[in-house]
């Protein structure tokens, strides 16, 4: 009953502005890419123009699975303190029962990186759907960044990430999305 009276009116109000500010903070890091994967993976990387590479980003150590051009969508997950790859994963997974995120692979990262090559300067952003060993030790492809320039760098996989970290997710968008 006191829904249906003036000041319900403003009690609604009230409710839906709250619900639209926790839908918006909820989705915030929500965007879109296109993996071409008629591309290679050096055309990949050139299209994010870096100013710098790791050399060890090779197509042999990241080979890339596909056909034609994908849509996804695409979300940076943000613990906000440090965190292990694999903890990382299992929340990453755990985020959206219904509509599960799988952790980024390089592809995704390097689509991400030319469609928003700002971002990577505000907070490293960490792939963790693809590795590969060098000297043994399991690294993974990150993008960081400053005042300085744009970097597609390898992190390590072992040990924790720090609290400033980002870590992309995607899954498939269905046509009509």
């Amino acid at each position: 009953h006191s829904l249906a009276t003036p000041e319900g009116d403003v009690l609604l109000d009230q409710f839906v502005e709250i619900m639209v500010g926790a839908w918006r903070t909820a989705n915030a890091n929500l965007c879109s890419i296109s993996v071409n994967y008629g591309l290679s993976l050096e055309r990949m990387i050139a299209a994010g123009q870096y100013d710098w590479r790791s050399g060890d980003i090779t197509a042999k150590r990241f080979p890339i699975a596909g056909e034609g051009i994908t849509q996804y969508e695409a979300k940076l997950f943000h613990f906000d303190h440090a965190i292990s790859s694999e903890k990382t994963i299992e929340m990453i997974a755990g985020a959206d029962a219904a509509n599960p995120w799988d952790p980024g692979k390089i592809e995704h990262l390097l689509a991400f990186g030319a469609k928003y090559p700002e971002e990577q300067r505000k907070h490293p952003i960490v792939a963790l759907g693809s590795s590969c060993r060098i000297s043994g030790i399991c690294r993974v492809p990150c993008l960081n960044g400053g005042d300085s320039g744009r970097d597609l760098s390898l992190g390590w996989w072992g040990g924790d990430w720090g609290d400033d970290g980002r870590f992309l997710a995607v899954r498939k968008l269905i046509s009509g999305s």
